[in-house]
């Protein structure tokens, strides 16, 4: 039945849009497939015959490095078929009389389905380089077409769960032939380890099966369920071109057993890159070392070598012992060596002083170094003593139409790698390895032109990374790129002041990335120490171009010199400094963010080094439009020099200063003491007609935030649209204030509710009514005069008129019904608000809005405010049907 639904599913596909994934697809997949993903899988009808060890592989693999991604400009083109995965089975539940065993079968001994071709006795086992992390199998991309020669692998890599033989059933109906992986072919050496040691209490009765050390340091772990007394365990196994290794770790017993068993092309013989799956290992041409140089386009280094007697020395001859050898090309060899000659010519007279370092057995490491096997950032050690190599893979998208890894020794290109031949395996440089004597920080004090950064460096107390053994990489601006920088911010980056550090650490990545990272065509993403990303971008070069394409770092700084490489990493010298707002001083992020008019005033009253030297604070600055109008903004335009150490100027600057240092989500309704002492009161409004309770407009003194949260050295900015200016006087003093105000000044006293208007601990919204409103009513011939009224409903009507609330007019929207909104006053009286084109509470229009006293907030209208009658609270009677009951509509009549 499974058989006729792919069938059916292969025969109803017309098109698949080709799909690459990079980096960060689908990491859940890395994990072994539980029981319920892999159930379509064969299962033999014989329990206790032997069965192949199950061998599921990780859909793709994360790069080693805070590298992030590698991203090509525009959509990608399709990639090519990723190869085929190794088959998958279930391993058997045992019986209960039956003991568990976890040895690997044999090669030779496993059950060999229907359909496998004939396999010769396997070589001997040749062991692996041991203490080598594994590189994952990745797959990055997904195309086929239903014309394809076989589009069971297409399935297979879409779906893993099915298994091999699941597709490869298809073959007798005519859907591809069935096939077998490589490692279960002819010319495959296989090495077996075991090993055991006492589990934790923790680790008992559980299997952990795991691909190995991956590029990323992830590891798959799973927990076998357990049926009864039954164990049930997995194998997890990683995939290379010319490696097939399956680890297993079981806890049983208390005890914790290993096994490894490793599969690869025997020696001699090898597998190309792009081989499908099923491609067996066959021979390969070895030719002696002078040949193979020769044919990689590197024989005038072991010329030169052997020239030189070191030849011999070279190549281990005698030691039985293979070598691998880092071969500079033709053309970098010969350019060296023309350098090398002149160089000798000038300091001839010391040319017998100290015996000269071997540049050939610098290019020498005892043993077979394959780089895929290679994990990032490992040192080789050389046959010079004290020096090493460091290895660096980058891995690249499908996309790019490019080998998955990049790799490099010492920052210099690695060209061609992994070439077997009689004496050594072959690697080729695209330039000379050089040997380091040297830490990145030992670099920077030696160059001139970056005293400043080498200064910097040390008072922020960076240098010691720079000094350790960890890699790291540091973008180095030279001496003329801190002239470029605002003074406040150069100020305070040469005194290592605030956050000096956060600017250092904005150009620093804690591994080592060489430029060999960056492609032509795509962009590079990298992590900093403070998490940030930083974007390189690699210019396309020119028809007529010559030398290196330039790198630029988030299009504002420029590599001048890259790959200077130390002992413990490698620096890249820019031109500009790369800036974050998160390490700026205040009044750079202020400059920044165009807040010319704030800024200026900071400038003229001499304060704004103490501005920058506030830390954990939040600054509240009103925008240019807020202040254009101002009094402030007239002497900065008129008598500039009156502003100066100005302590009313100082006031104003220090009342939008508050600690500490607030963001918009840590908001909420409260007053909060300001540098100038006197306090500021925040507010929160809801802007969204049925969702009320949520908050999404803020206001401080009822100027309302629009635009928050740039956060600046240890605080951070809000803009205002108006500016802030400190209540001298509470809501009754602002009535006695103003004669406008007087008819509804004298309903208050009447009503005997002064007090409350002058009580400082709690917060009111009052609405009042100005004199001319009163004046209107007595021309139209109706009187609210206190002697007409009694003494309640003259309280009554003033009680209507205020809130206890502080209702900003920012926090007045436009609603319609159902969706009304009303404010209560402390007469109990609910107000429907709205906006119109203005606020509008009730009858009433507000004229002038948002007069801030020390105790709540004064607004004028345009109407007075009656209130209304309590409703009559009738209960309704239940008249029963009876005698002289007649229906009332249609309601009654229908029942």
């Amino acid at each position: 039945m499974l058989r006729q639904w792919a069938c059916l599913l292969l025969l109803g596909s017309i098109s698949i849009q080709a799909v690459p994934f990079y980096g960060d697809f689908m990491p859940h997949l890395t994990h072994t497939l539980p029981l319920h993903r892999t159930m379509f899988a064969p299962i033999p009808l014989a329990p206790l015959a032997p069965l192949e060890p199950l061998d599921l592989e990780p859909m793709h693999a994360q790069a080693s490095q805070r590298v992030a991604s590698v991203w090509a400009h525009g959509p990608p083109g399709p990639a090519p078929l990723a190869p085929q995965r190794p088959q998958s089975h279930l391993l058997p539940l045992f019986s209960s009389g039956s003991s568990f065993d976890t040895e690997f079968v044999p090669l030779e001994h496993q059950h060999r389905p229907q359909g496998r071709q004939d396999v010769g006795p396997a070589p001997g086992p040749v062991p692996p380089a041991g203490g080598v992390e594994q590189k994952p199998f990745n797959v990055d991309a997904i195309t086929t077409d239903v014309n394809a020669p076989n589009p069971a692998i297409f399935f297979q890599q879409s779906f893993p769960f099915f298994g091999n033989e699941f597709f490869n059933s298809f073959g007798g109906f005519g859907f591809g032939n069935a096939q077998e992986p490589w490692w279960k072919g002819p010319n495959v050496c296989t090495e077996k380890e075991e090993g055991e040691t006492v589990a934790t209490e923790t680790e008992a009765d559980e299997t952990v099966d795991t691909f190995g050390q991956e590029r990323d340091g992830v590891s798959s772990v799973v927990r076998s369920p357990l049926f009864g007394q039954f164990q049930f365990s997995v194998n997890s196994c990683m995939e290379k071109p010319n490696k097939h290794v399956c680890t297993k770790i079981v806890n049983q017993n208390g005890k914790k057993k290993t096994l490894t068993l490793t599969r690869q092309c025997c020696h001699g013989y090898g597998r190309s890159r792009n081989a499908d799956f099923s491609t067996p290992c066959e021979k390969i041409d070895i030719k002696d070392v002078e040949a193979t140089a020769s044919d990689m386009g590197a024989k005038q280094f072991i010329e030169s070598a052997r020239k030189a007697g070191e030849l011999s020395d070279l190549l281990g001859q005698g030691s039985g012992k293979m070598v691998t050898l880092f071969l500079p090309r033709d053309q970098d060899f010969m350019e060296y060596h023309a350098a090398q000659q002149q160089e000798n010519i000038v300091e001839q007279a010391n040319a017998d002083k100290t015996k000269p370092l071997s540049i050939y057995k610098l290019h020498a490491v005892l043993g077979e170094v394959q780089l895929e096997d290679v994990p990032n950032e490992q040192l080789l050690q050389t046959e010079v003593p004290d020096q090493k190599i460091r290895i660096n893979s980058y891995q690249l998208p499908p996309a790019l139409g490019l080998e998955p890894y990049r790799y490099s020794a010492n920052c210099v290109p690695i060209d061609k790698h992994d070439k077997l031949s009689e004496q050594a395996l072959v690697h080729t440089l695209n330039g000379m390895l050089q040997p380091l004597t040297k830490n990145v920080m030992d670099l920077i004090r030696e160059r001139p032109d970056m005293s400043i950064m080498r200064t910097v460096l040390e008072k922020t107390n960076l240098s010691a990374m720079l000094e350790g053994e960890k890699p790291v990489t540091i973008f180095v601006p030279t001496d003329d790129a801190f002239e470029k920088l605002e003074p406040h911010l150069r100020r305070a980056l040469k005194e290592g002041r605030g956050c000096a550090s956060n600017i250092l650490k904005n150009h620093m990545l804690d591994l080592t990335f060489c430029s060999l990272a960056t492609v032509p065509g795509a962009k590079t993403t990298a992590f900093n120490l403070l998490g940030e990303p930083l974007l390189l971008n690699r210019t396309q070069r020119a028809e007529n171009q010559t030398e290196p394409s330039a790198i630029l770092i988030n299009n504002v700084a420029k590599i001048m010199e890259a790959d200077i490489m130390g002992t413990n990493g490698v620096l890249h010298v820019i031109d500009t400094i790369l800036p974050t707002e998160t390490a700026l001083p205040m009044t750079t992020l202020i400059s920044q963010k165009n807040l010319t008019i704030f800024k200026q005033l900071l400038e003229a009253s001499g304060y704004d080094d103490q501005f920058d030297d506030l830390n954990n604070v939040t600054i509240f600055a009103p925008t240019d439009k807020a202040l254009q109008n101002t009094e402030w903004a007239r002497l900065l335009k008129e008598q500039p020099e009156v502003l100066n150490h100005n302590l009313d100027l100082l006031e104003f600057l220090n009342y939008h200063v508050v600690k500490p240092m607030i963001k918009t989500c840590d908001l909420s309704e409260k007053s909060l003491p300001t540098v100038a002492g006197a306090n500021v009161r925040l507010n929160l409004y809801s802007t969204h007609a049925l969702f009320s309770d949520v908050m999404n407009r803020a206001t401080v003194n009822c100027a309302r935030l629009v635009h928050f949260d740039d956060e600046s050295c240890g605080s951070v900015l809000h803009q205002l649209d108006r500016p802030l200016t400190p209540p001298k006087n509470n809501i009754l003093k602002v009535l006695e204030a103003n004669p406008s105000y007087s008819h509804f000044l004298e309903l208050v006293r009447k009503a005997n509710l002064t007090q409350l208007l002058s009580n400082d601990s709690n917060s009111y919204t009052l609405l009042v009514p100005k004199n001319d409103v009163f004046e209107e009513f007595s021309e139209s011939g109706e009187t609210l005069k206190p002697a007409a009224q009694t003494q309640a409903e003259l309280v009554a009507m003033v009680k209507t008129h205020i809130v206890e609330d502080v209702v900003c007019c920012a926090g007045i929207i436009p609603t319609n019904w159902p969706f009304v909104r009303s404010i209560e006053s402390i007469g109990g009286q609910h107000l429907r608000i709205t906006r119109d084109r203005r606020p509008k509470i009730e009858n009433a229009g507000v004229t002038k809005c948002d007069v801030v006293a020390t105790n709540g907030i004064l607004h004028e209208i345009n109407d007075i405010i009656v209130p209304r009658p309590p409703r009559a609270q009738q209960r309704p009677q239940l008249i029963p049907p009876g005698a002289g009951y007649q229906p009332q509509g249609d309601f009654d009549a229908f029942f």
